[in-house]
Parts: structure tokens; C-alpha cells; sequence
């Protein structure tokens, strides 16, 4: 019985000492690398056509595999809707509206030599709509939707270019279902990111 609770206590030992040791080697051998990045993509939203977006990132990359993503994009997407007006008797005329949306990814990103890969949670802002029909006998002249914000989960696969020792380009692919709702974004992207 002495034995056996010796051998635990030795087994736990063990572990945390090599816990202590892959922390320890993690910090030394860490890159702990900034980038600040501008991105262009081409997104089609299921049911819609490829739309084309800009944002902004920040990425910190806290190890040799391990780092996170933060960002600020603008998407849209087309919405069909028929409006009846009884007034000028006009029914069911259809309008499309383009709705814009301010996108906050907050991504966990792992780093290898093959391909990088991200994963995390997407909080879209509604921010404006627009009417996109042609001229007809109803003129759309302002647009809302309530809920204002939503929430989604990304998931992207990239590769790293190095064109200098402070640029580099990373192309992604990426998709980016948005939960409660029957739709998902899926394209692809590319960044240009600074070194600081």
C-alpha cells in the first residue's frame, strides 16, 4: 500500500515537473511577433452573390504555434423582401436592400509551417441598408432590421508568404456560419501584414 501511494506521489511529480519544463521551453523558445494588417476578401453568403469586403487586423503570436487574431470588417449581404402598400395599391412589390455590417472576429490562431489555422467567435454590427431596386412605383427610404448584432463562428485556413523580413502576405480561406439563423459566409481573402 506504502508502495503504491509512493508511486503516485512520484507519477504527479513527474507531471508537473514536466509541465514546469514545456512552460519553461515555451518561453524561451517563443517569437511573441505583432502584426498589424489590411485585408481584402470576396465572400459569397449561402443563397447570394460574391461580395467584396476590406478590414483591418491586429495579431499577436504569443509563441512558435499559438496566437490570436483580432479584426475589424466590413461585409454585406443582399436581402429580397416584398412590401404590400394598400394605399397606392401596390402588392407585394419586391425590393432588394443591401445591408452592410460591421464584422469583430475573435480568432485563436494556430502557426505552422504548412498552414496556419484560426477558429473563433464572428460578432456582426448591422450598421445601414440601402435599397438596390430598380426604379419602380415605391421608392425604399429608410431600412432597420432588429437585432442589430450577430453572432457566428469562423473557422479559416491560410498560408504565410514572406515577401521581406517586415511584410508578409497571407492568402485565406475561410467559413463562417452565423448561429440562430439559416445562413453562412464562405470565401476566400487576402492580408497584408506589417511586422511591428
Amino acid at each position: 500500500m506504502k508502495n503504491e501511494y509512493s508511486a503516485k506521489i512520484k507519477n504527479m511529480i513527474r507531471k508537473i515537473l514536466f509541465a514546469f519544463f514545456l512552460f519553461l521551453s515555451i518561453s524561451v523558445y517563443s517569437q511573441k511577433q505583432q502584426y498589424i494588417g489590411i485585408g481584402l476578401n470576396g465572400e459569397i453568403r449561402s443563397g447570394d452573390n460574391i461580395r467584396i469586403g476590406f478590414g483591418l487586423t491586429y495579431e499577436n503570436q504569443l509563441s512558435k504555434h499559438h496566437g490570436f487574431v483580432l479584426g475589424l470588417n466590413y461585409r454585406s449581404k443582399i436581402e429580397s423582401y416584398f412590401f404590400t402598400i394598400p394605399d397606392f395599391g401596390v402588392i407585394n412589390q419586391l425590393h432588394n436592400v443591401r445591408e452592410d455590417y460591421l464584422s469583430l472576429p475573435v480568432l485563436y490562431k494556430y502557426y505552422s509551417d504548412i498552414v496556419n489555422v484560426s477558429s473563433g467567435v464572428t460578432l456582426d454590427y448591422f450598421v445601414g441598408g440601402s435599397d438596390k431596386t430598380k426604379p419602380g412605383n415605391v421608392e425604399l427610404t429608410s431600412y432597420s432590421i432588429d437585432p442589430k448584432l450577430y453572432i457566428g463562428w469562423a473557422f479559416k485556413v491560410g498560408k504565410t508568404i514572406k515577401l521581406s523580413p517586415t511584410f508578409i502576405l497571407e492568402p485565406e480561406f475561410q467559413i463562417n456560419p452565423i448561429f440562430n439563423y439559416s445562413y453562412f459566409y464562405y470565401g476566400a481573402s487576402v492580408k497584408l501584414k506589417y511586422k511591428l
